[in-house]
């Protein structure tokens, strides 16, 4: 049922070239907030994926993946990261609901696709 790819440090070029947007979530096993919230981030991606083309939804394990977790500065978890052709062009750190979700990644979709 999951659309989300797990990325590592061996195929984060996957989403780091694509010529669209990213949406990736960092995230550790041992993060309570991480794994109760992960649902959210799983319907978020299952909706968008409908409604865009050119968009991408991955996960990171920060414990597996200490390289990228440093390279992209992430220090709290979990965070989303919002990829435009390589660039990151949005944070979001914490847990947020759906909706709020939504609104995010929309915004910046729309942000950028005005370029």
């Amino acid at each position: 049922m999951s659309q989300l790819i797990e990325y590592n440090e061996n195929n984060h070029s996957d989403y780091e070239w694509f010529d669209g947007f990213a949406v990736i979530r960092f995230y550790a096993d041992w993060c309570a907030p991480c794994v109760q919230n992960f649902p959210v981030f799983e319907q978020c991606a299952l909706r968008m994926s409908a409604q865009h083309e050119n968009i991408k939804f991955g996960k990171v394990n920060v414990d597996q993946s200490p390289i990228l977790t440093l390279r992209y500065n992430v220090y709290g978890l979990p965070s989303t990261l919002i990829f435009y052709q390589g660039q990151i062009i949005k944070r979001i750190a914490g847990v947020k609901t759906l909706a709020e979700l939504q609104v995010i990644i929309e915004h910046a979709i729309h942000e950028h696709s005005a370029h």
